[in-house]
């Protein structure tokens, strides 16, 4: 799917999740010049029109959420019998892998995610709604440690169909509350008691309830008494235990009301956690903070009762250390204290360690200020073809993420030079140019000899016919022909593909050999034909690369009167050559080499026309 291009607006640029009911993708809009999410519907639900429709007005319902950490949904459509939805695009690991890696935490840092899950859910309860579905792989981590939930009010569809209920209960059946499980609808409570979860998992790294089926789990919901967190993590404060079994608690009427009750109470035992003031349970708002010691408070004896101990002191033994000892003694303590002095400040000038943060999946430029951020340096190390993860997106971290270096020091990583492969958009019906900057938005280039055919149900003059065929998976920079409809036009010899000036055999007309000149790494200048725009002109460029002696990202720019775009972008191991037929259009073009994204060198070509 990668490389598809729905209802010709949305390319899919990589695979985020794959479910039982979605598979989601991040996409480009080109009409918005925007980065998505589309989640794409699989079989069988795809094929059920009452779920699809269901689907449609549950997205139009919540489309009205408008929060910072609620992800909007924007709509459901469909391209050739394959819905999908269409939602903002969410970064970041979900809030359950966050779990599997790195549980349990801290109290600070599992109190702030609390936190930020309640801000986002009380969003929703103040405009009636909830989300029902409160799991970790439906909670997003953003870079800053803030969380973002996803599929908001989508369990609202599951009933329309007669199998996705039964297949998304297994992932729901941890975090759903026993009257829930009991056949009662999802409410703002509810949604707390799966808070109340998630809390527990982020302290103990574990769930609380376990089995083997939904079933068992739905019983231990309802029948085995609400655990303490302080079993597993002692380290828990005891008011936030109460906080989680308050939230957890199997009667609705003995929960949080809302979200916003539970947030209140998190926000009132992080001020404490952050100022060291202790907290009674139950929590009324501030008034149970421990008070302070007042100014008349005994602290320290009287003065007078320091006399009449001197008075009672016995004499003073004498001395039976030799004074040079004592000299000496000191002595040594002063060299001790000076090389312990010399020490700390060698010490405390060398830059401080700073744990590498996790950039995988940023793009580059968002990579690059959070390392900044973190007083680190980022180096390209090189660019990688990849079919998961979207152009220019870091694909890996050396050093890993959460390993400690020196501040100021330097971060390689891998940037993503996206999928090798693309597929052919459906140009039928287009005009030429609009057929042109179609492929251009693909990294697909049109091929400048244009046929004709007839075909009476078409305006004249647009795309009838193209090879390759629509849907066809080709790589990047492939030619694509097109036919153009011309009702007068005669029987057409369509399927003969025209000939690619790089790879013909010598002696091919048009294509005369053209050897670099030796010892050099500059563009070989090639036979230039003249396309069907009178200003449009092909280049033929041939760079042996003799300098190359690692592995490297080797990228060519060209600049026209169009525009500035890439015409290669590929890892190139020493030995190989760079070989590409560009179109330009004007009178001259320019050239840009770049060597793992620090440019090499230009040049300026003139067209060359075989007259």
């Amino acid at each position: 799917m990668i490389g598809a291009l729905l209802r010709s607006r949305y390319e899919l640029t990589g695979l985020v999740t794959d479910g039982p009911i979605f598979a989601g993708y991040s996409a480009r809009d080109r009409l918005t010049g925007r980065d998505v999410s589309v989640r794409v519907v699989k079989p069988p639900f795809a094929s059920e029109p009452a779920f699809i429709q269901a689907l449609s007005q549950t997205v139009a319902k919540y489309s009205v959420v408008h929060s910072i950490g609620v992800e909007s949904q924007t709509e459901v459509d469909e391209d050739e019998g394959m819905a999908f939805m269409v939602s903002e695009l969410t970064r970041g690991p979900s809030l359950s892998d966050r779990i599997k890696k790195l549980a349990p935490f801290s109290i600070p840092v599992s109190v702030s995610t609390g936190i930020s899950i309640c801000q986002s859910l009380d969003s929703i309860h103040r405009l009636g709604f909830v989300h029902g579905d409160l799991q970790g792989s439906n909670l997003s981590v953003l870079a800053d440690g803030e969380v973002k939930l996803q599929l908001t009010g989508i369990w609202e569809a599951y009933s329309a169909s007669p199998t996705a209920g039964a297949i998304v209960v297994g992932s729901m059946a941890p975090y759903m509350a026993p009257e829930v499980s009991a056949g009662g609808m999802p409410s703002p409570k509810s949604d707390v008691y799966a808070v109340g979860i998630l809390l527990y998992e982020l302290l103990s790294g574990r769930k609380p309830y376990v089995g083997d089926n939904p079933v068992a789990i739905a019983l231990q919901h309802a029948n085995t008494p609400t655990p303490s967190v302080r079993t597993i993590n002692p380290s828990t404060p005891v008011v936030l235990d109460e906080i989680v079994k308050k939230a957890m608690s199997k009667e609705p009427n003995e929960r949080y009301n809302s979200a916003g009750e539970l947030l209140s109470d998190l926000r009132i035992l992080q001020d404490a956690l952050r100022f060291g003031r202790s907290l009674s349970w139950p929590l009324r708002g501030g008034a149970n903070v421990a008070p302070k010691p007042t100014p008349n408070q005994p602290v320290a004896p009287t003065m007078g009762a320091i006399r009449d101990l001197d008075r009672t002191r016995e004499p003073k033994p004498e001395r039976d250390v030799p004074v040079w000892m004592l000299i000496a003694a000191v002595f040594l303590l002063g060299v001790v204290l000076s090389l312990l002095g010399a020490w700390l400040v060698f010490n405390l000038n060398k830059p401080k360690l700073i744990p590498v943060p996790n950039i995988r999946g940023l793009s580059a430029t968002e990579a690059r200020a959070l390392l900044e951020s973190s007083h680190l340096h980022m180096q390209v190390a090189a660019r990688q073809p990849s079919d998961q993860i979207e152009m220019d997106r870091v694909l890996d971290v050396d050093p890993e993420p959460t390993v400690k270096v020196r501040e100021g020091g330097l971060v390689r990583v891998t940037i993503s030079a996206g999928s090798r492969v693309v597929e052919v958009p459906d140009l039928a019906g287009d005009t030429l140019d609009g057929a042109k900057t179609i492929l251009g938005n693909l990294n697909l280039s049109l091929d400048t000899s244009v046929g004709a055919a007839s075909d009476p149900t078409r305006a004249q003059g647009v795309v009838v016919k193209q090879l390759p065929a629509p849907k066809t998976k080709v790589e990047r920079s492939t030619l694509v022909k097109v036919f153009l409809n011309n009702r007068d036009a005669p029987a057409l010899d369509a399927d003969k593909p025209a000939t690619n000036p790089l790879t013909a055999p010598a002696g091919t007309p048009g294509t005369p050999a053209v050897k670099p000149p030796s010892g050099t790494n500059a563009a070989v200048p090639g036979p230039e034909s003249r396309t069907a725009q009178t200003n449009a002109f092909q280049y033929f460029v041939k760079l042996p690369l003799k300098d190359l002696t690692v592995p490297t990202s080797v990228r060519l720019d060209i600049t026209d009167d169009d525009s500035t775009r890439t015409v290669y972008d590929q890892l190139v191991n020493p030995g190989q050559a760079l070989q590409v037929a560009p179109l330009g259009v004007g009178d001259q073009v320019e050239f840009h080499l770049y060597y793992d994204g620090v440019e090499k060198n230009s040049w300026v070509k003139k067209p060359v026309v075989n007259r």
